[in-house]
């Protein structure tokens, strides 16, 4: 009875433990051409919320699974998107092999779409640079990253000085009131993309802080990023409404791996040299450069399981610069860690931390006056104003001794750098209540603090002969203090459909940005020597600053897919801003495109060299929004004997509201030859309407001018992308890419307002304006007419000489691998169709040097007075700035496993050359653009426009990047 009571039991017990068994799946992703396994590859089971990514040796494991079957898809940037049925319990081990896709249509990308949405259905372009490209590049800054690798844009770095600030441009200069900058997002985050000098900030190159202004793009930290997305302009960035007619920039950092914990150590050693080939003199390099030694460490690690993930990457950087004294040291520490939980089917938490540190120290450049290195050596300046012979070349042992020996302590004497603290972090919930529909709710914040200060001593007063000699109560302190707060909320729901052949993307959400910028500036006058702090002198005075924008908005998308081949999207986006006039309500800007797979007909199947082909088209609107308190009408005080006085602020606008840009753009996308050859074209029209520019009030009303909404902007342009892969084999692969860009800019109207400058020097000089009728930022100054002996036969002082946007510009790039363990590469950019104007070869005319370019009968007309003649002959002082840049060289070759053994998974070594090879039209380099940004408000508190626009066009005693040779290992356990 006992037995047969036990077997019934059994009996009973046992389909259900059968039920409840649980299996897994496991398999490895190669690369189809080459065979190599895949790390970072996602691995999802479609229709369900479960997945993991691939370890380093490309293999994966999906556990808890019941017996069924399931379809399991893999996905990864430059790969196809592959799905697989697969019967559990599973006989023998996955091997799927991934093909590349040059064009990306399976990929998914985020941003512009508030969540993931596969490229095939989106109207717009979004360029990707993926964890191989970051991994091989020693950039330490992020503009310095994106550098000749987005197709679509142009980036340059106008100086050697670190911190400095760079110019970032795609679809030409959409406004004459904010920089071209595009916003930059990290894991959702906005951050603080300022690429101008701060209003209140340390000034060592004069005029509206020209050529070494600290940007804040220079130290987002760059540690643990997974992939970039870039999104120029037009319909793909209305979702981020007022803040995006520039574009949008978004870092995804690493959220962990799977299985175990994973480590590598990386050290980049090697030599900074400074870019010689430009100066006049062959002795410049020697009086103020050295060569300096780069060093770089990084930690990196990160594993986890299907529920949980981590991942953490720290680094050092410390580089002496190239300047003699050390006087652009730069140090550095970044970390970055993140984590992925899942603590069930429905529920995943995402986290991410950042912090940089970073200390520079900076030198006088530009027209800082007074000593500054350059315009002492290159400018001529050594002998108007210091007594020497400013002939360096021709100086004999002794004479020259004595100038080097002025340098080298003029040099050490300078007292000017700062130090940068920044903090983000980005925490993130989703929740997927059904497979259907996801929620996704992010809160973050980008907090950075910086710090500069300079110090003149009156030994450096009296050595550079300011002061006169036994000078004492001279010296001079500055100091400037800088907080940014930035809190980012936003919140995205995101729903799938099917019906028949239809499929329904609906995407709606909503977002909130503040920003708070508060700045401080401390001067003390009377320093006595040896003194650090403002306190320890006898004058002392402050002034500080305060702003502060608030941005919200809602946003709607439907994305309709017909036969996987027809694509249909629109979208609405809704703001309000702070800096909005009171009688100005919710901004809107929709959004309208269009996607065709040609390639899925069957007519086009048919054409044997055709893979793949896309069409694509959309119209949709973007804004920029005013600066923070423009709308407002204030009122001013000032000291006047003793008290304080009300004066006029400024008038304010109740009706000012963002410059909005309308894009029509289409274009298509073609892989030919099995994906051996690639190209994406793209033609963009760009109208920027309401565009801000300042306006002259009548005297009556007491104010200069008025910001108002009465431009209008035209940018124009074609975009192509190639890609060649010249040989595909197992076990050799060469890649060639290419990117052409061209750029036609107008200021269509200005509303009547007259010429303004935006950038420049004095209206007798050289100076950078907005004009109806020209491209914007086109450079004003005298226009020389010559007879054919060479007689000054007019000076035109107010005539346009110079158009400083590029007409044409564009990367280059190569990737040679064999067998996958040695692999070159190479990428370089151009431009042509610029000009810039050189000041050093306008001082060094002034100054006595030869120059062929003004006959010599001009200036025996003058009564050979260079004074009296120089400033009637700008024109003559303005060059083409056509240019192709080398921007890395570099090679890397993965050891064999047999030498290293077991513990070590992995070690490559390699070399690096950044900046090797410059090629250019002008006798100086035209990426050291001394570009500023001035504000055309009379009552500005400083004359600097801070994140106004600016397009450069000034050559002016700044010192190029520099090269760098560096040595790399990475060891991987």
């Amino acid at each position: 009875m006992k037995t047969r009571f036990l077997l019934l039991l059994a009996a009973a017990w046992l389909p259900s433990a059968l039920l409840a068994q649980s299996y897994q799946v496991t398999g490895k992703v190669t690369d189809r051409a080459t065979g190599e396994p895949l790390p970072g590859v996602n691995v999802a089971l479609l229709n369900t919320t479960q997945g993991t990514v691939t370890d380093v040796d490309g293999s994966f494991v999906l556990p808890n699974l019941a017996a069924q079957s399931y379809r399991i898809g893999f996905s990864f940037i430059g790969y196809k998107t592959q799905a697989l049925v697969v019967r559990v319990p599973q006989e023998g081990e996955l091997t799927p092999a991934l093909e590349s896709d040059v064009i990306g249509l399976d990929a998914v990308v985020v941003t512009g779409q508030g969540l993931e949405v596969a490229k095939r259905r989106l109207s717009t372009n979004v360029s990707t640079i993926g964890r191989a490209q970051i991994e091989r590049s020693p950039a330490t800054r992020l503009d310095q990253l994106l550098q000749a690798q987005l197709p679509n844009a142009q980036i340059r770095l106008n100086t050697s000085q670190p911190g400095a600030t760079s110019m970032i441009r795609s679809r030409g200069v959409v406004s004459a009131a904010v920089s071209a900058t595009p916003v930059i997002y990290v894991d959702g985050v906005r951050m603080d993309n300022l690429n101008t000098a701060a209003t209140l900030s340390l000034n060592t190159s004069g005029n509206r802080h020209n050529g070494d202004a600290t940007g804040s793009v220079a130290d987002i930290p760059l540690e643990n990023i997974d992939r970039i997305e870039y999104i120029s302009g037009g319909a793909a960035t209305t979702l981020y409404g007022s803040d995006a007619a520039n574009g949008v920039i978004q870092i995804f950092t690493r959220r962990g791996g799977a299985g175990t914990t994973r480590v590598s150590l990386e050290t980049n050693v090697g030599a900074e040299t400074p870019t010689t080939d430009f100066y006049y003199f062959d002795r410049t390099a020697d009086l103020l450069f050295r060569d300096g030694l780069y060093q770089q460490y990084r930690l990196a690690m990160d594993g986890g399981n299907q529920n949980f993930g981590y991942s953490f990457s720290g680094s050092f950087l410390d580089t002496e610069g190239t300047r003699i004294h050390r006087q652009n040291a730069n140090r550095r520490y970044d970390f970055r860690t993140s984590f992925k939980a899942k603590p069930n089917a429905k529920i995943t938490y995402l986290s991410s931390f950042g912090f940089s540190n970073s200390r520079f120290s900076r030198v006088r450049n530009g027209n800082a006056g007074g000593y500054t290195g350059l315009w002492f050596a290159e400018a001529g300046q050594s002998a108007p104003g210091f007594g020497f012979n400013n002939r360096l070349d021709d100086l004999n042992e002794e004479e020259y001794g004595r100038v080097a020996e002025f340098v080298s302590k003029a040099e050490a004497l300078q007292n000017y750098g700062g130090n940068t603290n920044r903090f983000q972090t980005s925490q993130s919930l989703e929740f997927t209540p059904l497979p259907q529909l996801r929620l996704k709710g992010t809160a973050g914040l980008d907090f950075r603090s910086s710090s500069e200060k300079g110090i003149e001593t009156n030994e450096y007063l009296i050595h550079t002969k300011v002061v006169a000699a036994n000078t004492e109560n001279r010296g001079r302190i500055s100091r400037y203090e800088r907080r940014f707060a930035g809190l980012t909320l936003e919140a995205t729901a995101q729903h799938t459909a099917n019906w028949r052949d239809f499929s329904f993307i609906s995407t709606l959400g909503s977002q909130l940005f503040r920003n708070e910028d508060n700045q401080v500036e401390l001067t003390g006058e009377d320093l006595r020597e040896g003194s650090q702090l403002v306190s320890d002198a006898s004058v002392r005075s402050g002034r500080d600053l305060r702003l502060q924008v608030v941005n919200y908005g809602i946003y709607a998308q439907e994305n309709v897919g017909f036969r996987e081949k027809y694509y249909l999207e629109f979208g609405l986006r809704a703001d309000g801003n702070s800096a909005f006039g009171a009688n100005i309500g919710l901004q809107t800007y929709p959004k309208v495109g269009l996607s065709y797979i040609l390639s899925e007909e069957g007519f086009m199947q048919r054409i044997p060299f055709l893979s793949s082909a896309k069409l694509r088209a959309n119209y949709g609107v973007a804004g920029n929004f005013p600066p923070p308190f423009a709308n407002e009408r204030t009122t001013g005080f000032s000291p006047f004997l003793n008290a304080s006085t009300a004066r006029f602020g400024q008038y304010g606008n109740p009706d000012l509201r963002p410059e909005k840009t309308y894009t029509f753009e289409a274009g298509t996308d073609l892989s030919l030859a099995n994906d051996r050859f690639s190209v994406g074209f793209t033609y963009y029209h760009a109208t920027t309407r309401d565009a801000l520019l300042w306006v002259p009030l009548a005297p009556s009303i007491g104010e200069p001018v008025q910001l108002q909404n009465v431009g209008k902007i035209l940018n124009r342009g074609v975009e192509i992308a190639a890609n060649f892969a010249v040989i595909n084999n197992q076990n050799l692969t060469l890649r060639l890419n290419a990117s052409l860009n061209t750029l036609h800019n107008r200021v269509l109207s200005t509303g009547g307002t007259a010429p303004f400058a935006i950038n420049g020097f004095s209206a007798r000089t050289v100076q950078s304006l907005v004009a109806e009728g020209q491209e914007m930022g086109v450079i004003r100054g005298s226009r020389a007419t010559f007879g054919p002996d060479g007689t000054l036969l007019e000076s035109d002082p107010v005539a346009y000489i110079a158009n400083p946007l590029p007409n044409t510009f564009g990367n280059l790039g190569l990737n040679l691998a064999y067998q996958s363990r040695l692999t070159f590469f190479a990428t370089a950019d151009y431009q042509t169709g610029a000009q810039q104007h050189s000041f050093d070869r306008q001082f060094r005319f002034n100054h006595g040097l030869d120059e062929p370019r003004v006959p010599a009968k001009a200036l025996a007309d003058a009564g050979n007075s260079r004074n009296a003649l120089w400033l009637n002959v700008t024109n003559v002082f303005v060059e083409s700035t056509d240019y192709l840049k080398v921007r890395l060289v570099g090679v890397n070759y993965s050891l064999p496993p047999k030498w290293h053994g077991k513990i070590v998974k992995g070690i490559e070594v390699g070399f690096t050359a950044v900046n090797p090879f410059n090629f250019a039209a002008s006798s100086f380099d035209p990426e050291v653009d001394h570009s500023g940004s001035r504000d055309p408000d009379p009552n500005s508190l400083t004359g600097t426009a801070q994140n106004g626009a600016s397009v450069g066009g000034f050559n002016y005693s700044t010192s190029s990047p520099n090269r760098q040779w560096l040595g790399n290992v990475r060891i991987r356990f």
